[in-house]
């Protein structure tokens, strides 16, 4: 109640998931088998818990920023976006540019917000997922500024086409200015994600931010689009 309704141009959609390094080797072997004799690399990103969103730059200018709502319709929350002091307000691409990522709450920002609310005696905030969403939901803008809230970054398109490759996105995306997850690595095998995924398991509490998981993309676009 509050925001405009906007339909996203190409849905946000949902991820697949696996529990265990079993499920990971089977995906493995079915993308083996739908690219027989080609080489297959895959990129891992730490899967942070936060707030999907969408931002739309146009002449280099952002125009609109919509939560992922549903995957088909989302939130028009633009003010709420510019007071995110890391997502540039102008980049350096006078095309169309769509970029997608993660708007999150760290952790040093979601204990000094409960610490408020304690003060005032209002109900505390059960999580930094939820107190990002309510931040971005405010209608005075001001309030999503005092949440110091933050955000990574993970798609792009230019004029409606998409880097070859994931890793190559990563790299277009910090050249326009916007942050990417420092974390995120490139492998030539499933094993280098294995063993990534058993890294940050052990070092998930050593994090400033809540992660849930790991993203395990195929590197290449046209291999995810076959």
């Amino acid at each position: 109640e509050g925001f405009a309704t906007v339909r996203h141009r190409v849905p946000m959609m949902s991820l697949d998931n696996v529990y265990s390094v079993e499920d990971l080797e089977e995906f493995g072997r079915r993308t083996e088998k739908l690219l027989p004799g080609r080489d297959i690399a895959y990129v891992a990103e730490l899967k942070i818990d936060g707030l999907g969103i969408s931002l739309l730059y146009r002449e280099g200018r952002l125009e609109r920023a919509v939560t992922r709502g549903d995957g088909v319709q989302g939130d028009d929350v633009t003010s709420n976006i510019r007071t995110i002091r890391s997502l540039p307000l102008s980049i350096p691409e006078r095309g169309e540019v769509e970029a997608r990522g993660e708007v999150y709450l760290p952790f040093e920002s979601f204990r000094a917000i409960n610490r408020e609310r304690e003060e005032a005696e209002d109900p505390l905030f059960a999580n930094p997922r939820n107190a990002a969403a309510g931040s971005i939901r405010q209608l005075d803008p001001r309030i999503t500024a005092s949440r110091r809230l933050d955000a990574f970054l993970y798609w792009l398109t230019v004029d409606g086409a998409e880097p070859p490759s994931q890793w190559q996105t990563l790299a277009s995306l910090r050249r326009l200015g916007f942050k990417t997850n420092p974390e995120s690595r490139r492998f030539g095998s499933l094993a280098g994600v294995t063993a990534y995924w058993a890294e940050w398991t052990d070092k998930r509490d050593s994090l400033p931010c809540d992660a849930d998981g790991i993203v395990i993309k195929i590197d290449a676009a046209d291999q995810r689009a076959d």
